[in-house]
């Protein structure tokens, strides 16, 4: 009997230990914390591979105004028909658009689900006419070369000498090497207009030559080349010359020719000639005084 009883212990089995709540709660958590990574991993596969299937270019839209064709710009993009719409890289697109094509100022690309892709582009505006080296070409505003030149522009708002430059190309942004303390000859160009707007000068600059930082000039009104030397003294020698150029009786509103104000004492005025002229042999230069120039 007691065989019997001690052979039926032996086979009964062991009841299991049962969870408490918060037991329970931790394991749930440890299951989501194992399972949540592999459910996020399979659906962004999913939704990976259905994008690539499902949202395909199969057409452009395409906004604004210039020289360019619909075609041109679509083949800058690098965006072909079939391409995964999802995964095209948009800035990178449009900066193809404004490298390859200079008179394309500003574009933004857009996705239009299911299959379409939306150019909008500007048209840059010529405003410089820069000199690089004897190489004269185009730019906007922001100093983007737009084209290079067989010969010098004539319908800019600026004409700018500079020296060789690091980068000059269209579709690029001009830059020069300067070295550590130096100024760059755009932002001499920069400081150079800054102070002869403080003066009666304003708005009549249209061009500049900062090629060589120890004979900086002016352009005024088109006709008068203003010599400044250095930019040491610069409002002193800025001054003189808006006074020169302001007094009828010293410099005729119509006359061409060329102003030397290198140095702070006087200025010196030699009467030119425009460029389809020929320069007449009578022509002789005029000195004036900052007291002249001002009274």
């Amino acid at each position: 009997m007691e065989n019997k009883k001690a052979q039926q212990q032996k086979n009964q089995k062991p009841k299991k230990k049962r969870l408490s709540k918060k037991a329970r709660r931790r394991r749930r958590v440890r299951i989501a914390i194992v399972t949540l990574p592999i459910v996020i991993v399979v659906l962004a596969a999913v939704a990976l591979i259905g994008s690539a299937v499902l949202f395909r270019v199969e057409g452009f839209s395409l906004s604004g105004e210039g020289r360019y064709d619909g075609d041109e710009i679509v083949s800058a993009s690098g965006i072909d028909i079939g391409d995964c719409l999802m995964w095209i890289n948009l800035n990178k697109a449009e900066d193809r658009i404004t490298k390859k094509l200079p008179y394309i100022e500003t574009v933004t690309i857009k996705r239009k689900l299911p299959h379409t892709v939306s150019i909008e582009y500007k048209q840059a505006k010529v405003f410089y006419g820069v000199c690089v080296d004897g190489t004269w070409a185009l730019t906007d505003t922001k100093y983007k070369v737009i084209e290079l030149l067989d010969s010098e522009p004539e319908n800019v708002s600026q004409k700018i000498k500079l020296p060789k430059a690091k980068t000059f190309e269209p579709g690029s942004i001009l830059a020069f090497e300067v070295k550590d303390g130096e100024e760059s000859p755009l932002d001499t160009y920069k400081n150079l207009l800054t102070e002869a707007e403080k003066t009666s000068l304003k708005g009549k600059i249209t061009g500049a030559d900062v090629s060589n930082p120890a004979a900086l000039t002016l352009t005024y009104d088109g006709r008068i080349t203003i010599k400044l030397g250095a930019f040491a003294d610069i409002p002193a020698k800025l001054k003189l010359a808006a006074g020169a150029v302001e007094k009828e009786d010293r410099i005729d509103s119509t006359e061409y020719g060329t102003l030397d104000a290198t140095i702070t004492d006087k200025a010196y005025f030699r009467p030119g000639a425009k460029k389809s002229e020929t320069p007449s042999a009578e022509q002789t230069t005029a000195e004036i005084s900052p007291e002249q120039a001002v009274e």
